[in-house]
């Protein structure tokens, strides 16, 4: 009788470990496209705020390490971006628990590689709210900034800049922990 409770035990265990194990590294559909704010950080700057639309349409999944894995596209409604649209599809960006989505485009043009840095997302774990720090480029296209007192920020869902930034200081806790809230 013990061993038969034994070997249940051990089959419930085995079971509840694999359908856990599928549940967290099958890759799920994201497709969403939300409206959000485009805004400024600092106090200085709290008029510097415009509606925005981000459309993120891939895969998400979890590698064994415990890294999210996000293989898609990331669009901004009336943005230009200097990436060739070809290359903006099926991208793969990876980040840790807690961290944002380094996104980085590579590309090979006429014998050249290009490099282009969007931002860092920021993404719950279904992306129904995200928010991303826009670096900004210089002329030369080449050198960008984001800094947390003044950097450029989109976020959504979001009506207006307070709720923005209450949202990104939530998706951003990890990075945030020990530093100064955005404001």
């Amino acid at each position: 009788m013990k061993k038969k409770v034994v070997w249940l035990v051990i089959i419930g265990v085995f079971l509840t470990a694999l359908t856990a194990g599928i549940w967290l590294y099958t890759p799920r559909d994201v497709d969403v496209r939300l409206e959000g704010v485009k805004y400024r950080l600092g106090t200085n700057n709290t008029s510097e705020i415009e509606s925005a639309t981000i459309h993120i349409e891939g895969t998400i999944r979890r590698a064994l390490n415990g890294h999210r894995l996000f293989r898609g596209t990331v669009e901004m409604e009336g943005e230009s971006m200097p990436v060739p649209k070809e290359q903006m599809t099926n991208h793969t960006f990876s980040a840790r628990k807690g961290e944002g989505f380094l996104l980085v485009y590579q590309w090979v043009e006429k014998g050249t590689i290009g490099s282009f840095s969007l931002g860092q997302l920021y993404a719950d774990d279904d992306f129904s709210h995200i928010t991303l720090t826009l670096m900004e480029h210089g002329e030369d296209g080449r050198s960008g900034y984001w800094g947390g007192n003044d950097g450029l920020m989109l976020t959504a869902p979001a009506k207006d800049r307070t709720e923005a930034i209450h949202l990104a200081n939530k998706l951003m806790a990890h990075t945030l922990k020990g530093l100064t809230p955005l404001k």
